[in-house]
């Protein structure tokens, strides 16, 4: 009777390490672009911790299902902070990130014109384009239909790209932004 129980604590041991393994780096990096980097390791923990204990009665624990985790634990960080300093700052956040990224994502003017954008804005295209997730998978993290996800994404996308400045060099008709037309996007669809 104990090694039976034993072996099945192991072997969610087992698959709940594998999941830590392979997804770590991603959750580190999402929390990382929205939390102070002196915080990003306590968040991290945090949401690993509410994954533990979730873990036996999730289905299809993913990244997906973690960062929705960690979206959680984002705002129970940034409002225990306005409890104990009664006062909301601004701080940046993300300024470096660990891995390379795609130049035309993280150009400056690209940057600026996402600031300027609705949270629900910047976060549709962080997850698309920062966090290389599928439209499937966002929906899964936004809790919305692939259908909404895809209207929801477009219309982000639209609102950034009038935020954008014109090209100089380009003609008032080809107001364009050609990075925009670069930045690429896990699991479009035609």
């Amino acid at each position: 009777m104990e090694h039976s129980r034993r072996s099945v604590n192991d072997d969610v041991l087992d698959r709940f390490e594998d999941l830590f393994r392979e997804n770590y780096q991603r959750l580190f990096q999402y929390v990382a672009r929205r939390v102070p980097n002196a915080q990003v390791d306590d968040v991290v923990a945090a949401s690993f911790m509410v994954a533990w204990r979730k873990f036996e009665q999730t289905t299809n624990p993913t990244l997906p299902w973690l960062l929705r985790i960690a979206s959680y634990e984002i705002s129970n960080h940034r409002r225990s902070l306005r409890k104990w300093n009664n006062v909301v700052s601004f701080e940046l956040v993300g300024e470096h990130l660990s891995v390379p990224t795609n130049n035309a994502v993280d150009d400056e003017e690209v940057i600026a014109a996402l600031g300027r954008l609705s949270d629900a804005d910047q976060e549709i295209l962080r997850l698309i384009h920062w966090d290389s997730l599928t439209r499937a998978e966002t929906a899964e993290v936004l809790r919305l239909t692939p259908n909404a996800t895809n209207v929801r994404y477009h219309r982000a996308l639209r609102r950034l790209h009038n935020q954008m400045p014109p090209k100089q060099s380009r003609s008032r008709t080809e107001d364009t932004y050609p990075t925009l037309n670069s930045i690429p996007v896990k699991g479009a669809m035609p």
